[in-house]
């Protein structure tokens, strides 16, 4: 239904057009006449055909935006020129309209260029911004996951009752802040270090698990204090290196 109005709306302004040009010749079909026309009709079109670009979420991209901005200007740009040419240079005893077209060609050349490299400029900026959105996702699914082991250990602990819970917890919970802090792009690039992390956070939480079930804690205790020391100074070497 959208596309029959815009339809109709668009045949309606072409007819006006065509009919406001024909008035203002006082119905002389000459080649200038022509050339208003259709200079006029293709910015209208322009314009109008960039309307669904500026009004639709999906099609706003970074590439479009552009395009459709350059667009608009090169559609505004030609129709000033005929304008222009037509009010003031015009010489209705001369029949060349050479000075007319070379406007329109030189015109029409530059924003072809410009068109091109913004089209192919908006297309790589959209690229990266994608693989932005997607490492950004990985690292808050990484950090989540280092999130629910810190959950996991704490539950394990929470019969624990002691200073040396609470700076483990405390520990822990420093370590995760760290890896949280640590930029998309270089941890994206490294990935042997998030691995390294994880692998690291499951192996505590796994002596978490042990020291939960026995009944001979002081070793364990000891040992996991020590691994997550090892840690500590692990994510303060990374962050530095990074």
């Amino acid at each position: 239904m959208k596309k029959i109005h815009f339809s109709l709306m668009l045949v309606l302004v072409l007819a006006c057009t065509i009919g406001l040009y024909y008035l203002i010749f006082d119905g002389e079909t000459t080649k200038l006449f022509y050339i208003n026309t259709a200079v006029a009709c293709l910015t209208e079109v322009v314009l109008l055909a960039n309307i669904p670009i500026w009004s639709g979420e999906k099609m706003m991209t970074i590439k479009n935006a552009a395009v459709a901005s350059f667009l608009n200007i090169y559609a505004i740009l030609v129709f000033g020129w005929t304008t222009i040419y037509s009010l003031a240079i015009y010489n209705a005893e001369e029949t060349n309209y050479k000075v007319l077209l070379i406007g329109l060609l030189l015109i029409t050349l530059l924003f072809a260029v410009l068109c091109g490299m913004t089209a192919i400029g908006g297309g790589t900026a959209e690229k990266q911004a994608a693989e932005l959105a997607d490492k950004s996702t990985n690292k808050k699914l990484f950090v989540f996951s280092i999130q629910e082991s810190l959950n996991s250990i704490d539950d394990m602990l929470s019969t624990e009752n002691s200073e040396w819970k609470d700076a483990t917890m405390q520990a822990l919970r420093t370590i995760a802040d760290k890896v949280g802090s640590m930029p998309v792009e270089k941890l994206s690039k490294n990935a042997d270090i998030a691995t390294e992390i994880k692998e690291r956070m499951e192996s505590i939480e796994n002596l978490c698990a042990q020291y939960a079930a026995s009944e001979e804690k002081e070793e364990l205790q000891a040992k996991i204090t020590r691994k997550i020391n090892q840690f500590k100074s692990y994510i303060s070497t990374i962050k530095t290196l990074l």
